[in-house]
């Protein structure tokens, strides 16, 4: 079993890895970070469509999830400590462990650092990184706290880490009090009804979000738009509209979830104060200046690449939650703080994977079958994923 270490504490993240393309010396790799209940399997289909393209992907399961170190006991009490600084510093330690293994992953694997290539408009090689929805709770921490890394790993990333993608965050990754319902929250549902509906829920289409480039959560209406959205399934029989789980049966669910997760941790990590996850996203991407050590201020990994990606068939509370990012953007762009931060909007997707299917659809028509876009969805309203990682 493929394991990284991420302490020295024998604490490890269990991998999958796709490999280098064949002869390749200036690969991108791409490392994908899951979200709840559904761990990093759910990525495997796409593994035959990277080499083509020039990339490595790597499939990460966060801790708790099979094959990585469960949380102890202390671990899980400081998630749903009363006091916001125990909560901070055990989110904190989440993300300082993505980066020891992204550290110990490039050298292990002697992985390509960027490269600019003449005549490319894009560098080569480097490491891309991506949370899906709450996901985004293990990966925004390690740009939070970039500056309490070591500072080799500093230095080591700043060769290699090229992109970071915030796709389709859950609103409690943005530090949001829950305006939008999730199963995830309803305290009428056990721990075990929870892992039930939960899947069916966060997969299924809602009404597509009718909304403009420049709209944020203050846009008049776009609240109500929101809270007026249902699921297509519950009065629309058209079979485009079926819950991505329910097209993938029982056996498909069953190999790229863990329900168990819900009751031995996810309960903890909802206890968090909102206003912790919050802070992280603020320290990530916007407060992000920090002392140099020389009575300066400095941003690490300035030429790093932030993208946030959104889908507009996503629950609400997905929808909200990127929406008030772009608003939270607008004001520190005013302000002249921040990173640059762009925001790409996926046209008929829902919130289980789009991105990758709109792939599979695109190059196979045998992707529908797994359905994280509608089958009859549109392919030419963002550029192909492999290729956007190579983009930025």
């Amino acid at each position: 079993m493929p394991v990284g270490p991420v302490d020295d504490n024998d604490t490890v993240l269990y991998y999958e890895d796709g490999g280098p393309p064949e002869g390749s010396l200036d690969y991108v790799t791409l490392i994908l970070v899951h979200g709840t209940q559904f761990h990093s399997a759910v990525f495997r289909k796409i593994f035959p469509f990277a080499h083509s393209r020039n990339l490595r992907l790597v499939l990460v399961n966060c801790r708790d999830y099979p094959g990585s170190t469960r949380y102890s006991s202390k671990e899980l009490e400081g998630f749903s400590s009363s006091q916001k600084a125990v909560q901070a510093e055990t989110l904190r330690a989440r993300g300082i462990e993505f980066a020891a293994f992204i550290r110990w992953f490039i050298e292990i694997h002697h992985v390509p650092p960027i490269s600019e290539q003449p005549g490319s408009n894009s560098p080569s090689g480097g490491i891309s990184l991506l949370g899906w929805s709450s996901g985004n709770l293990q990966t925004i921490p390690l740009l939070a706290y970039a500056t309490d890394l070591p500072e080799d790993t500093t230095n080591l990333l700043e060769r290699y880490f090229r992109h970071f993608t915030i796709y389709d965050i859950s609103d409690t990754a943005a530090g949001l009090e829950g305006l939008y319902y999730t199963p995830v929250r309803d305290h009428s549902l056990s721990a075990e009804q929870r892992a039930v509906i939960f899947p069916i829920w966060v997969s299924s289409y809602f009404k597509q979000t009718a909304t403009t480039p420049d709209a944020d959560v203050e846009t008049p209406g776009f609240q109500e738009t929101l809270l007026a959205r249902e699921a297509l399934h519950e009065s629309d029989p058209n079979p485009r509209w079926v819950p991505t789980v329910v097209r993938m049966g029982p056996e498909g669910v069953s190999a790229v979830t863990d329900a168990s997760v819900m009751q031995r941790s996810q309960v903890q990590i909802q206890q968090v104060d909102p206003s912790v996850y919050e802070n992280n996203l603020r320290r990530a991407l916007f407060e992000c200046r920090a002392n140099d050590g020389h009575k300066g201020k400095r941003v690490v990994w300035p030429k790093l690449r932030i993208n946030i990606v959104w889908c507009d068939m996503s629950p609400s509370s997905c929808v909200y939650a990127t929406h008030h990012i772009k608003r939270m953007a607008k004001v520190y762009k005013e302000q002249g703080m921040g990173r640059a931060v762009q925001f790409h909007r996926m046209q008929q997707a829902n919130h289980f994977v789009s991105i990758f299917n709109k792939i599979l659809v695109t190059i196979s028509s045998s992707g529908n079958r797994y359905i994280g876009m509608s089958p009859r969805g549109s392919l030419i309203s963002f550029p192909r994923f492999f290729e956007y990682i190579h983009m930025c």
